[in-house]
């Protein structure tokens, strides 16, 4: 139950970011591109919306999804904050980050720490990576 908590205010709390990024979005696509469309043969919303919209929307597509990324990595101490005691009973949605600083100030290791720390920089990396080959733009050449 609490995870499902943790993903619920995960979600909550990156939603206006989020937002706002694809509102920017939607408002910077050129109308005369739909109108263009339009006159060319295109159908139906659905061809509007995926040959138009989406890809017209996706560096704030980009930004979203690198910004969701480094947010869930970020999410220290939700799991200690929901359950009340530190750690949580049976380590009950635990991130990495909570068992870095679990590691470095309360059992003084910090070797194993920033070993730890090291592990979030290179998921953090190819996680944005993938964003970026995702939502990304190709170039030509």
């Amino acid at each position: 139950i609490v995870f499902g908590i943790m993903v619920f205010v995960g979600l909550w709390s990156s939603m206006g970011l989020g937002f706002l990024a694809m509102l920017s979005g939607i408002l910077n696509i050129d109308r005369t591109i739909y109108e263009a469309a339009y006159i060319d043969g295109m159908k139906n919303r659905f061809q509007e919306i995926f040959y138009i919209t989406i890809p017209s929307m996706k560096p704030q597509m980009l930004f979203g999804a690198v910004m969701a990324v480094v947010g869930t990595f970020n999410a220290y101490g939700l799991a200690s904050a929901l359950t009340g005691s530190y750690p949580p009973p049976q380590y009950v949605g635990w991130l990495i980050v909570d068992h870095m600083n679990d590691f470095a100030f309360s059992r003084m290791e910090m070797g194993y720490a920033s070993a730890l720390s090291v592990v979030l920089l290179v998921m953090c990396l190819l996680m944005n990576r993938f964003c970026y080959r995702l939502f990304g733009t190709k170039e030509v050449g």
